[in-house]
């Protein structure tokens, strides 16, 4: 092809213009995964979904209100850990506390679970 205007060039020309496919955004990303940041997500965080979550996959261990059983109370968990730390938790759990992000707790679902922990007294 001959000419100023290859068609993949400006293709590329315009991914790089609107911050697609940069270097800097996979980093952010990356850097978002290791600190348990969650993504941005647009939206407030659903209370009566974060209960859902929470009687599906957490009373069992932390008790239907959060009072604590098997696991430890979530009954003000927001004296306690910040809601990284919480995050950090979920992503990532230490002890016995099972696995649950990605599935079936996705960074949505997590902001709920997050914002209905934080709220419990």
């Amino acid at each position: 092809m001959s000419g100023l205007f290859h068609p993949h060039l400006i293709a590329v020309g315009l991914l790089a213009a609107i911050g697609l496919g940069s270097p800097a955004r996979a980093q952010d990303s990356d850097a978002a995964a290791a600190t348990g940041a969650v993504p941005a997500i647009a939206g407030e965080p659903d209370l009566a979904k974060g209960r859902r979550a929470y009687q599906r996959n957490c009373a069992v261990c932390h008790g239907p209100r959060g009072e604590g059983g098997l696991g430890p109370p979530m009954q003000g968990l927001a004296t306690r850990l910040s809601a990284d730390e919480i995050t950090r938790q979920l992503k990532s759990p230490r002890g016995s506390m099972p696995r649950l992000y990605p599935a079936p707790i996705d960074d949505r679902l997590l902001l709920d679970l997050q914002a209905y922990l934080l709220q419990l007294r």
